[in-house]
């Protein structure tokens, strides 16, 4: 299970034995991979895009889904005929992309949006700058191509490997840095 435990899943159905343990975690495990892959997202893209939590709304819809699983051992009978619990699409809809990107190509995206989040506050920086210096004028100039550089390599990959992800991680970081220790300096 990725992220809900036999505890929780055991209060929510108001189970209180331990011989079905072993398929709770499967319909627990299943639900789990059901709402990442409803929302087209990864655990970790969910824990990016919330602050490094997973928000109480992942949680309680796979909650419901293993439960609807553990109480509905069949897809349909003649007393329950819903394929999924009433308002479970509500809890993730808002967390679901649409657009058809891969993980890897949605980060990529995410990736190099915050490197204009980055230049937006070098921008900042340098413009309160009253009067820089040839030197601080060559280095804002330096880290804008270093932006540019790296902006226009990536996304130019239609399609990004992990390797890729993970090299344009530590760019993004290492010009994040950079920028930062040149505002210091002004």
């Amino acid at each position: 299970m990725k992220f809900l435990t036999i505890d929780y899943i055991k209060q929510h159905s108001r189970i209180d034995f331990d011989c079905e343990d072993g398929a709770l975690e499967l319909y627990a495990s299943a639900a789990e991979d059901t709402v990442l892959a409803l929302v087209r997202r990864t655990l970790d893209n969910v824990k990016d895009m919330n602050g490094g939590k997973i928000p109480p709304k992942f949680y309680h819809a796979a909650l419901m889904l293993t439960d609807q699983g553990y109480q509905q051992r069949s897809p349909a009978s003649a007393q329950n005929m819903s394929i999924v619990p009433y308002g479970f699409d509500l809890l993730i809809k808002d967390q679901m992309r649409l657009d058809g990107r891969t993980d890897l190509q949605a980060e990529r995206d995410t990736l190099i949006e915050h490197l204009e989040t980055v230049k937006t506050d070098l921008d900042f920086g340098f413009g309160n700058i009253t009067e820089p210096t040839e030197e601080q004028a060559e280095q804002y100039a330096a880290l804008l191509m270093r932006m540019v550089r790296t902006r226009s390599r990536y996304a130019a990959i239609g399609e990004p490997t992990e390797k890729v992800c993970q090299t344009l991680r530590k760019d993004v970081a290492d010009i994040r840095k950079d920028c930062d220790e040149f505002l210091k300096t002004e």
